[in-house]
């Protein structure tokens, strides 16, 4: 390598060097802004949480008119999500700056009724570096299922053939029951294919997207049943009315008499 190549190299590595050193602090000023931005909005979503509990199913509207929630439950799900009464978000960073700032906790809370037991659970979340990326996990939560999904109910199915093979039936419940929504309580991120799937992409579906747009979502759905009630409407009016067919069916019956009697007489003229 010549002298010139040799210090032209050296300019290469000097440069990339600096480079190397802007995106780091420019790292640190993202996450700080990032930190400012949470600590910031905190207290904004805690005001919000208090309002959202005094609208009647106001995150079941979300969650039901919502076509990529759809994707990570089961339609059996439906009826027992209409009483959830709160979603929190919650992020450790703002109360303790020792936490990762992107760590998170969901909780969830069903209010009263006959469906599924009344509870609030908190399942929290910490983002971890797996082959060079950011990857979520998560400790399993206890959560107490709908008595009617008891049989798929994949916790107790395990605890009942502990030292057994399942049987066919209990294989098929089973896989089941990991399908449902509440089997992403369990979730880990550490057993692939041996849990929940897709537990991560649920989880940042909830804190990236129905979370931070649920007012969105939400006016977006009453605008659509807005619209259906408009057309039931324009079609029980027009069902409802009483048609005068009587002027109708005498003109008719004119036109038809009329219609017989021309057609009798170019008769009478072709015969003669």
């Amino acid at each position: 390598m010549s002298e010139e190549q040799d210090e032209s190299s050296k300019r290469l590595q000097s440069s990339l060097d600096k480079l190397a050193n802007w995106e780091n602090q420019m790292s640190e000023i993202e996450r700080d802004a990032e930190i400012y931005r949470i600590k910031a909005t905190q207290k904004m979503y805690e005001e919000r949480r208090k309002i959202l509990k005094t609208i009647p199913k106001f995150w079941y509207i979300i969650l039901a008119e919502n076509d990529d929630f759809a994707d990570y439950v089961s339609v059996e799900d439906l009826k027992y999500l209409e009483y959830i009464e709160d979603i929190y978000v919650y992020y450790p960073v703002v109360d303790d700056s020792a936490n990762h700032y992107k760590d998170f906790s969901i909780t969830i809370s069903f209010g009263e009724n006959e469906l599924v037991p009344k509870q609030e659970v908190t399942k929290h979340f910490k983002v971890v570096m797996k082959d060079g990326e950011e990857r979520l996990v998560s400790e399993p939560v206890e959560f107490q299922w709908p008595e009617e999904l008891k049989n798929i109910n994949p916790n107790l199915i395990k605890d009942e053939n502990k030292g057994k093979p399942l049987s066919k039936e209990d294989k098929k419940n089973y896989r089941l029951g990991m399908k449902s929504f509440f089997s992403w309580f369990n979730w880990t991120g550490e057993k692939p294919g041996k849990e929940f799937r897709n537990g991560e992409d649920l989880a940042n579906l909830i804190v990236d997207d129905l979370y931070l747009n649920a007012l969105k979502y939400y006016i977006l759905a009453l605008t659509i049943d807005d619209g259906d009630d408009d057309d039931q409407e324009e079609e029980d009016s027009s069902e409802g009315e009483e048609l005068d067919l009587s002027e109708d069916e005498d003109n008719t019956k004119k036109r038809s008499l009329d219609e017989d009697d021309d057609t009798q007489k170019n008769t009478n003229k072709k015969s003669k």
